[in-house]
Parts: C-alpha cells; structure tokens; sequence
C-alpha cells in the first residue's frame, strides 16, 4: 500500500469508535522513520531478545526464506576491487551492516596465473592480537583477516590493497508529502518516498506505528490490539 492509504487505514483503526482520535500528517511523518528503522533492526536480529542460554534473537538476518525476501532490496550491489589504502576498506555512505568481504589473491596453478577469492576473516581486537603474534597463524594473503574500526574495516596484511566487499545498506527514508487543503490533504505522491518493504510487511509496519500511537495516546485497547498482532507475527 502507498503510505498514504496506509495513513487512511491508521486512521480508520483509530476513528472506528468514533472517538475524535487522529493522527495528523506530520506525526505519521515521524513515526513512518521511526517505524522503518524499527522493522530493520528486527529483521537483522533484536540483542534485547538475548537470553541466558540461548544468545540469539527469534528472528535475525537469513534465517528464513521469508526473511531473506524481506531484506534482499537492502542488499547493496557487492563492491568488486574496492581501494583498500593501506588495507583498510572505508565503510559506504549508506553502510548499516557487513556481509562478506574476499581478497582475490593471485597463484600459479601448472604455470597459468589464477584468481583464488580468500575470505577476509573478521576477527575482535583481542583475536587479532592473538593472530598478528602467533607465527603459525598470522595474516597472509591466503588467509587475510579484518577488525572492526571507526573508518572502516582493517585488512591484514596491510598490503592488501582491493578487496570485492557485499554489505547490507540503511533503508531509504520514507517521505509522506502532502497538500493541505480546506479541513483535508490530499496526497502528493511525486514527493513522496514510499517504504522499501514487500507489500506483505506493510501491515506490520502500521501494527508498529499503532503500538507508538497507543503508548502516545494512552489508549490502552489500541496499544493491545497492536502488540497482540505484532506478538502473533502478523
């Protein structure tokens, strides 16, 4: 659905009694931020669903074929021989998270020059440490390995200087554009950025964007009805 037949839905839900309970156009302009952010992290997997015994969220990125669908539009299209300057590879402007990242080393293989792609490793700081000061099992360009840095991600070995880099990028942010009539608005679709998400998810996303109006309202038959649903997974 458009986001503005998903406000006419959300709009309905809250008047089907008749109680004068609206949402104006610049609070569901927020929300749907909120709302799409909200959607991401849950489907990337949820660290206040960590357990004692149990250190994985219900639901995180791949696990399901259902999931997989869901976030693939976020996939970025793979970086192939980014520039890693002194081996490290600077994070994209819309990077959110790493999938894969493989420096293509060069072997002779019966006197023919052949490409191996070698997974880059991605390791803590204590684990690199570890690696760097062991012999037997340091960097090399077989087996190159990453750490986590505040620019980017550093390659060892440092001579590494292009790797093909997948990551998963932030969604775009919706945009509901509207006119503002005489006591109504009326669509401006040609401004608007609508969600990203398969059109079976934009139940979901108006389920979520109820939960935060009946917290907001402190309607407490809305705020049930909507954390039923999203509790139900619908």
């Amino acid at each position: 659905m458009t986001l503005f037949e998903m406000y006419q839905l959300i709009e309905l839900i809250l008047n089907k009694d008749y109680s004068g309970n609206t949402i104006t156009p610049e609070r569901f302009s927020q929300l749907i931020k909120v709302v799409n952010i909200d959607k991401f992290k849950k489907k990337f997997g949820l660290p206040e669903e960590y357990q004692p015994g149990r250190p994985v969220p219900r639901e995180y990125v791949e696990i399901t074929l259902k999931n997989a669908d869901d976030l693939r539009v976020f996939k970025a299209t793979p970086l192939m021989n980014t520039p890693c300057p002194a081996g490290l590879l600077p994070f994209p402007a819309d990077y959110a998270h790493r999938d894969e990242i493989y420096y293509n080393d060069t072997v002779t293989i019966d006197g023919v020059a052949t490409v191996m792609p070698r997974p880059v490793e991605v390791l803590r700081e204590s684990q690199l440490s570890a690696r760097r000061g062991n012999y037997t099992t340091r960097p090399t360009f077989k087996y190159p390995v990453g750490v986590m840095r505040n620019s980017g991600i550093q390659i060892y070995p440092t001579t590494i200087t292009a790797v093909d880099f997948t990551y998963w990028r932030w969604p775009v942010t919706p945009v509901f554009a509207y006119i503002q009539e005489e006591g109504y608005i009326t669509y401006d679709a040609a401004n608007s950025t609508e969600f990203e998400w398969p059109i079976d998810e934009h139940t979901s996303l108006a389920r979520m964007i109820l939960e935060y109006l009946g917290i907001n309202l402190r309607e407490a038959e809305i705020l049930q009805y909507a954390n039923t649903k999203i509790q139900q997974g619908i």
